[in-house]
């Protein structure tokens, strides 16, 4: 079970998972209506919380992981090695979208439905084009 966290606002919940490789914290969103956006309370949060508990995400943690290790090795920071991208999980009727730090090339070249942000600018994974987004 992933450690995780509900913070209600007056905006909705923010939904905060611990799992990251370098020991922190990443955020979960969800699709409504073609916008990722946070999750407006916590029993539709729940499942969102299960469905990225459940999914695969041995790929994405290495990759960042990698990100990890370039930073350190190089003294660069996170953001000078890695984009902070969103990794969506589940199926049309519930996607969550979780927050890593990965390579571009790495969203670039993944079959994962990923969107990576470079100068405020969206980077699709190659995933967004051969599967029906």
């Amino acid at each position: 079970m992933v450690r995780y966290e509900m913070v209600p606002d007056c905006d909705g919940v923010s939904v905060r998972i611990f799992d990251a490789p370098a020991e922190g914290w990443r955020t979960l969103f969800v699709e409504k209506d073609g916008m990722i956006v946070r999750y407006e309370n916590e029993c539709g949060a729940a499942p969102g919380v299960r469905i990225y508990e459940s999914s695969d995400k041995t790929g994405v943690f290495e990759a960042e992981l990698d990100v990890y290790l370039e930073a350190a090795a190089t003294g660069r920071t996170l953001g000078a090695c890695g984009l902070p991208s969103f990794v969506r999980f589940g199926e049309a009727d519930h996607f969550v979208y979780a927050t890593f730090t990965l390579a571009e090339r790495f969203v670039r070249q993944s079959k994962q439905h990923i969107i990576g942000y470079k100068n405020g600018d969206p980077i699709y994974s190659a995933g967004w084009d051969t599967v029906a987004a």
